[in-house]
Order: structure tokens, then sequence, then C-alpha cells
């Protein structure tokens, strides 16, 4: 409990009682909402920051006198009027207060206040220090006047909207080219099965543009393995790679990992038919036909060609079953487990051993032949009953026809 009464005056500060400033208790703020747009713009949308609500003010980036209403003394320079802060002098602004861990406390102690090193010494931040700005910095992410917290959905930097920020920069084929970058990362993001699954579904466990590329400290990802990256949500599959043979071989050739079979962000679900060295093949891109890969990636296919077609066949028997009125709930709840089967033995494929895969495949072929056979026996068993009854229906005509003609001779 005491505790918590420790917590309340950190509470107040954060949540409550602070304000944007008025028009009539600052200068910069009377003076602007008074100009047409664009003037009158920071003005209106210092009302709705998250820095404005928590009690600053316009001078504590800009500079200057908020308490003077006289145009020169409020932007004298001597009262640390700097205007327009430039690229360099925004970080170093922000930085002023977010790596400050005393103040940060007061206000958000979750926030960590290291970002402004982190910035730069990204590719972003090393860019700006080598003069060039046309580089993303502070505002140019999170905004300048109307700053929301990054779980607020209007803001640029929600989960939802990092693509659609980034966007203006990499989707823009004259600065791209200025860096040597491509230009089309963000549509092929969007077009992607991470795209999708966050954009179109809503799937917000979805990763986007930051938690690859990481967020004030953005680099290439050429600075580390891009494995570990991709294995911060494919775990099984980095864990697989990583113990497999051609981990080393991609290592020594200096190949950046998942990226080679399934790209960096153009990233599509892929068939088993990529097993292999054909036009349509992720194997063909290093192997030939005939050679030890393509001979481990025609066996590879055919393991899960094998647990498919099983599969297929018990969900064919199981359908017939049920188009019959069949009790067969168990068999298939045998089938989703012969399924899981197929999931894993596909995730066996980083590995690159066929004979482990066809270990992994063993129990779900084991188990669609069951199905199949116990599936088989059902409807023999109602083919049976229906010869059966069809048989003791004509019997019981019979009967009743000689009944009906001895009652006849009786009359």
């Amino acid at each position: 409990m005491k505790r918590h009464l420790l917590l309340i005056p950190v509470l107040i500060t954060y949540l409550g009682t602070a304000r944007a400033q008025t028009a009539e208790e600052s200068s910069c703020v009377g003076c602007h909402l008074e100009q047409d747009p664009p003037f009158s713009t920071p003005a209106e949308q210092f009302v709705q920051d998250i820095h404005g609500g928590a009690g600053f003010g316009c001078h504590d980036c800009h500079g200057g006198d908020p308490e003077a209403w006289d145009y020169d003394e409020a932007k004298d320079p001597a009262a640390g009027f700097i205007g327009a802060p430039s690229e360099r002098q925004i970080v170093e602004l922000c930085g002023k207060c977010h790596n400050n861990p005393d103040l940060m406390r007061r206000y958000n102690p979750n926030l960590p206040t290291d970002q402004t090193a982190k910035y730069w010494t990204s590719g972003h931040g090393n860019s700006l220090r080598q003069g060039n700005h046309e580089v993303a910095q502070c505002a140019s992410c999170h905004g300048a006047h109307g700053i929301k917290r990054s779980t607020d959905p209007g803001s640029p930097v929600y989960h939802a909207n990092v693509a659609a920020t980034c966007a203006p920069c990499h989707a823009d084929e004259r600065l791209m080219a200025k860096f040597k970058l491509p230009s089309n990362t963000v549509h092929q993001y969007v077009g992607s099965v991470h795209g999708i699954a966050l954009l179109e579904r809503g799937d917000v466990a979805a990763p986007t543009c930051n938690n690859c590329h990481g967020n004030h400290g953005a680099a290439p990802p050429e600075v580390g393995s891009i494995q570990e990256v991709c294995g911060v949500c494919h775990i099984n599959n980095q864990t697989l790679f990583n113990a497999s043979k051609m981990f080393d071989v991609f290592s020594e050739q200096g190949l950046h990992g998942c990226v080679v079979c399934h790209t960096a962000h153009d990233i599509q679900h892929l068939g088993d038919d990529v097993i292999s060295v054909s036009a349509d093949g992720v194997c063909g891109l290093c192997h030939t036909t005939g050679d030890a890969g393509a001979l481990q990636a025609e066996n590879m296919l055919a393991v899960l060609d094998s647990l498919s077609l099983s599969l297929e066949q018990a969900a064919s028997s199981l359908h017939e079953a049920d188009n019959r009125g069949l009790e067969v709930e168990e068999l298939h709840l045998d089938l989703q487990t012969a399924n899981t089967s197929l999931v894993q033995t596909r995730t066996m494929v980083h590995t690159f051993d066929a004979q482990l895969m066809s270990e992994e495949a063993e129990p779900g072929l084991k188990l669609a032949a069951q199905i199949v056979q116990s599936a088989q026996q059902l409807l023999h068993e109602f083919r049976m009953r229906k010869i059966g009854l069809g048989i003791a229906t004509v019997l019981i005509s019979f009967l009743a026809l000689v009944l009906y003609l001895y009652i006849r001779t009786l009359d």
C-alpha cells in the first residue's frame, strides 16, 4: 500500500492537471491563432499535442519569451529564440528532455531515454551527421506540433500507420535513387503476407517496418543476422535453420538467411512446389538439375507430396462418410492432428534434410492411413446394412404378397 501511495504524485503529474497554454497565457499561441494557415496550424495542433497536455509551451522548443506581446521582444534571440529548428536541432531539442531520466520519470517512466543515442547510430542519423538534410529525424515520424502517443490510432507511429509514415521517403524514387535504395519496398510490404495480415485483416501481431528495422536505431539489416530478426517471431524456423548444414554454407557465401528463399519485403505464402530447381522453385537459385542439392530437394518434396496425398485421401473418405450421415466426429479430430503433422513437416524444410522430414511425417502418414481404413470400414458396414435392408424389404414384400393371395383364397 505504501508503495502505491508513493506513485500518486507521479500519476497526478502524468495524467491530470497539466494542460496546453491558452492564447491569453502565451503570446505565441495568441499571435499564431490570429494568423491564417499555415501560421495558425501549429497553435491549433499543439492544443492536442501530448507535450502541450503535459504543460510544455512553445518556448520550450522554439525559445523566445511567451509573456511578451511585442513581436521583436517575443522573438528576441537574447531570449533564446531560434524559430524553426533545423533537422539536427530537432534531434537535440527532443533529446534535451527525452535523454533526461529524471525528467522522463515524472511524465512517463516507461519511456526509454536512449532514443537520441540510438538515432545517431542509425542510417538516418549517420546521414544527417554527414550534412544530408533529406533524412528522417524525430518530427519526420512523430510529427511536430500534434504529437500523439504511439498507442493512439491517430499517431503516425501507431503500429498500423508505420508503413504509411515510412512511405513518403522510401517510396520516393528521386530520394531513394540518391541513397541507392529501392523505392518499391513499401509497395512490396503492403502486398506481402505481413502487410495483408496487418493492414487488411487487422492482425496487430503481424510485423511492420520498425519490427524488423528498428525504431530510433533503424539500420540496414546487413549489420546483423537477418535470421535472428525473423526468428523473433519464427523461432522454430530459425532454430532449425541455425542447426542445418545450410547455415554454414550461407554464412561462408555472405548470404543473408531467410531472404534468399523468402525475399525481404515481398514475402508470400509459398507452396510445396518451390522446393525444386524448376522455374518456379527457389532451390534453382543455387542448385542445378542432378546435383546433390537438387536430389535432396526432390526427396524433400516427395515427403511432402506423400503426406499431402494421404491427407487428401483421408479427407475424401471422411467427406463421403459425412454425406452418408455416419458418425465420424472422432475421425475428424484425428484428421486435424494429421494436418498438424503436415505443418510441422513443412517447418522441417528448414533442416534441408529429407530424412528428418520423413521422420517428422511418419506419424501423420500412419494416422491418415488409419483414418482412411476406419472410414472405409464404416462405409463398408453402411453398404452391408443397406444391402441387408434391401433383401429384408424384398422378403417382407414377398411374404406380404403371399399372405394377401392366401387370404383371397380363403375368401
